[in-house]
């Protein structure tokens, strides 16, 4: 045997895909002859109850060698209380001792300290992954379990935990299948960040970045106390007697805050810590007073029955919310239809399910109305008792129809006048949902400015929205988790790729249960009724994202992706959702159309700024084919979409189009794939062969190529998926977006 042979590893990808595709994991827990053990396993059931896994519970005396090397692992408790973790212990990153434990030259020897190491190859079996929760007591250990979210975490490779707060967040790094190593350069040490930086009378801050914009935080601290005041006063409080200051942390970027706190909301608070954690940079900004408000609000008041006059309460107080204040965008939702009676808005569970950016605004606007049109004692009676009535609904309306808004948005945008532009553009993709690796981080905008050099001007960037039931209309879920592609991320994303040069399309779609999250053209509503149900709420659901475009400036906005049973039959209600959208929306609209049967029927092009396709036709039969076999297939695939185009008259986009770096990938083009060997002309011949087809063509603007990660890890030549990072395809999307494409003919509308 060559013993100088190098050990395979695998790579963090690797492990990931494990993760989602076994979706489920063995969790083993030390067998104490004490409590602990009951309480290891009451928390370890709980963990099943809530876990997106299917979770397999077992003592470490308990489990066999083919249970440990077969799945997914978590390991929980100390090196001498877990006889799994003692035999495995020499193998991890991590060096225990009598006194503690260290990783990455820092030791922790304090008995609260704990370590999360939330993903590293399993040493009885590295095509695994294992998670750990160790550190120097089982307590301690019990404490982190229960408090903290664990398994596979958002936050890090590895997370050190004192006293129940994050201390330490690290990463992973691995070069050529090699053992993983710790990235040094990307530590976070939170003792050394965890500094004050100033003090006002009600008010400690931290600040997390550098350098510390002390001035700005200086003309902060002074607003916030103003604020305070007023609040103080609206609610009768002593200034004195309000026991304490308010810990008031501000992060320089949203990866920063996710990556600290869990959350990268731009703020959130905690009533019980008494502190406040916004997002303070020129593009997120979270220091409106609403996290504050809120906080001092539930201390005192406590919550009101109805969340939308705790929230509405706390917004009575911002100025700033959503670029023009919240009393702007209410009456803006009054101009255009956009409303809710006062029993759905006082209504706990619409509340929740509704767009924040539709109900806070409405909340704030509402608040102020009651107080003005009831005084205050009786506004704390309703607050107390909440109760909608007729009367009230329609005092309300007329204080909206008289609401005073200076730079009210106008509808004025001609939609008949309308010049397009050829875009040069990449689906640009959320890899990796640890925060680090997504829309919102670091990593994201080393990958976009490698975009950006290979020509492209343009990305369209993609938030989920999950419908429970494909058959059953139903609230949509919203992308709100802290590695998801949430709002922030959107926001940071667009802005890092407007910074660049790039201008930027933002195109929701619609996932559901199933495998692969399921394919939006499999939505189909059984009768008329629940398919008008649908449209409302899909319709409740981008309206989000529209409003979300208005407020930051995205250049284009796609209306839905692959609808296909949805769309073509149902006309009138897609038509009626157009106008709607561009009441709040005043850019470019276009809706992305699978490719043949909905693309080819779709009977609202002529409603819409572009016709999007998601184009997957294949472009030849054949097992072997070079690039002038592939150019005449491409070539007919041109002729049967320009019939479509002509009946409209309108300027098309392929919203999507892409193929794997696998063998004849231009047979069935939209194939995952996942089990071919890599294999990178056939991409390339395939790309070269779409380019040559559909370039010159007058009625065309422009490529969506699916897929750029938002981490450069994505891709290379052992990589078989639709990314042409670092594949030979790359550069042939260089060689075509380094050339000057001028429209050949006016279409305008």
């Amino acid at each position: 045997m060559n013993s100088s042979k190098k050990e395979f590893w695998p790579d963090k990808r690797t492990l990931m895909r494990q993760i989602w595709r076994t979706r489920k994991v063995l969790l083993v827990y030390p067998a104490l002859k004490s409590e602990l053990a009951k309480k290891y396993f009451d928390y370890a059931l709980k963990f099943q109850k809530d876990s997106w896994r299917e979770v397999y519970i077992k003592a470490d005396t308990a489990v066999s060698p083919k249970e440990l090397t077969s799945q997914p692992l978590i390991l929980l408790g100390t090196p001498e209380s877990n006889r799994i973790l003692k035999q495995i212990k020499d193998k991890l990153p991590v060096h225990f001792s009598r006194t503690g434990f260290e990783i990455a030259s820092y030791s922790f020897t304090q008995p609260s300290d704990v370590i999360d190491l939330s993903i590293y190859p399993n040493p009885l079996n590295k095509s695994w992954p294992l998670t750990v929760i160790t550190g120097n007591t089982n307590q301690a250990i019990l404490h982190t379990f229960r408090d903290r979210k664990i398994g596979w975490r958002f936050i890090g490779d590895f997370q050190v935990f004192r006293q129940g707060k994050s201390v330490l967040i690290g990463f992973f790094t691995q070069k050529d299948k090699a053992p993983w190593g710790i990235d040094e350069s990307n530590l976070i040490d939170l003792l050394k960040e965890n500094r004050v930086v100033y003090v006002t009378p009600h008010y400690k801050y931290f600040y997390h970045g550098k350098p510390v914009p002390l001035d700005s935080i200086k003309l902060l601290a002074e607003r916030q106390e103003v604020r305070l005041q007023k609040l103080f006063s609206r609610l009768k409080i002593q200034p004195a007697t309000w026991q304490g200051k308010i810990s008031y942390h501000l992060y320089e970027s949203a990866e920063k805050k996710g990556l600290i706190t869990g959350n990268t909301d731009v703020s959130h608070f905690s009533v019980s810590a008494k502190e406040v954690h916004v997002l303070f940079n020129d593009v997120l900004r979270g220091d409106d007073f609403f996290a504050d408000a809120k906080l001092i609000i539930l201390s005192t008041l406590g919550a009101s029955p109805s969340q939308a006059l705790t929230d509405g309460l706390a917004m009575s107080f911002t100025r700033e919310w959503g670029k023009h204040g919240y009393r702007y965008w209410a009456k803006i939702f009054y101009q255009t239809g956009n409303l809710l009676s006062l029993e759905k808005i006082l209504n706990n569970k619409i509340y929740q399910k509704e767009s924040y950016l539709f109900m806070r605004p409405l909340a704030g606007s509402l608040v102020d109305f009651l107080i003005q049109h009831l005084g205050w004692q009786k506004f704390l009676k309703l607050y107390r008792s909440p109760e909608a009535n007729s009367e009230l609904d329609k005092a309300w309306l007329r204080y909206l129809g008289n609401l005073s808004v200076p730079d009210t948005l106008t509808n004025d945008t001609d939609h008949t006048v309308f010049t397009p532009v050829f875009q040069k553009g990449f689906c640009y993709a959320h890899e990796g949902y640890q925060i680090y690796n997504g829309y919102l981080s670091q990593r994201s905008f080393e990958s976009l400015k490698k975009l950006r050099s290979l020509g492209v001007d343009w990305i369209s960037i993609t938030p989920f929205g999950y419908l429970e039931n494909r058959n059953k209309p139903g609230y949509l879920i919203y992308s709100f988790g802290a590695g998801a592609e949430n709002d922030e991320s959107l926001v940071t994303a667009a802005h890092m790729a407007k910074q660049l040069g790039m201008k930027v399309m933002l195109k929701p779609h619609v996932l559901m249960p199933g495998g692969h999250w399921g394919w939006p053209g499999e939505i189909k509503m059984m009768n008329e009724n629940d398919w008008q149900k649908f449209f409302d709420y899909y319709y409740r659901w981008i309206r989000h994202y529209a409003l979300l475009a208005e407020m930051y400036d995205f250049d284009m906005f796609c209306i839905g992706v692959e609808l296909v049973n949805a769309t073509v039959g149902h006309e009138k209600s897609w038509r009626q959702m157009i106008a709607r959208i561009r009441q709040i929306y005043h850019g470019p609209l276009v809706y992305a159309a699978n490719w043949g049967e909905e693309f080819e029927h779709l009977p609202f092009w002529d409603a819409l700024d572009y016709m999007g396709l998601n184009c997957y036709y294949p472009l030849t039969d054949t097992e072997k084919a070079n690039l002038r076999t592939l150019i005449q297939g491409a070539r007919s695939v041109v002729n049967r979409i320009e019939k479509v185009v002509q009946k409209y008259h309108k300027p098309l986009i392929l919203t999507e189009v892409g193929f794997t770096s696998t063998r004849k990938s231009w047979r069935q083009p939209h194939h995952r794939n996942r089990q071919e060997p890599p294999y990178m002309d056939d991409q390339a011949r395939a790309y070269e062969a779409l380019f040559q087809a559909f370039w010159s063509k007058p009625w065309f603007y422009g490529f969506y190529w699916w897929k750029w990660p938002t981490e450069l890890a994505h891709g290379g030549p052992h990589h078989n998926g639709f990314t042409p990072n670092g594949k030979p395809a790359e550069q042939v999307v260089k060689k075509w977006y380094s050339k000057n494409r001028q429209a050949l003919n006016s279409w305008s509308n």
